[in-house]
């Protein structure tokens, strides 16, 4: 399956390109910083946005284990421990996110996520995201009607 499938975000949104691994409870992708990023500032990617990556990561990794729903939507709830090693990336860094899933309870979720550059720490975080099933997010969507 497409990256750009799992996602759902428009083309220059996606920013995550490849895979590297998947287990049960890992996942690995990779970015590659291009001249066309949103996020670029003055020429330099700030790594306070690889939150971003890190919560893209777990949205391949639920599309990639759950065949059963078309529903990739989530709730990025917060984020404690955000460690940022290295202020600014460039243009042509190729990025390894690293993420283990800790907790995973009927839709809540709270992952270990790591960024890498040539092997070198630059951000990492412990993010809590909601991730809802289509009943949920049905009744989320029914009770905010109401």
């Amino acid at each position: 399956m497409h990256i750009k499938e799992l996602i759902p975000h428009s083309d220059v949104m996606v920013l995550i390109d490849d895979v590297i691994e998947k287990t049960d409870q890992f996942i690995s992708v990779k970015t590659i910083i291009k001249d066309d990023n949103p996020f670029l500032q003055d020429g330099k990617f700030p790594t306070f946005n690889t939150l971003e990556i890190m919560a893209q990561s777990l949205v391949v990794y639920r599309g990639l284990n759950d065949n059963s729903s078309n529903n990739r939507l989530g709730f990025l709830l917060g984020a404690r421990r955000f460690d940022i090693v290295k202020p600014n990336l460039n243009i042509g860094d190729e990025l390894i996110t690293k993420t283990h899933i800790s907790e995973d309870f009927d839709g809540m979720g709270v992952y270990e996520s790591s960024v890498y550059v040539d092997d070198k720490l630059v951000a990492s975080a412990s993010i809590s995201v909601f991730n809802p099933s289509q009943e949920q997010l049905d009744q989320i969507l029914k009770a905010s009607n109401e």
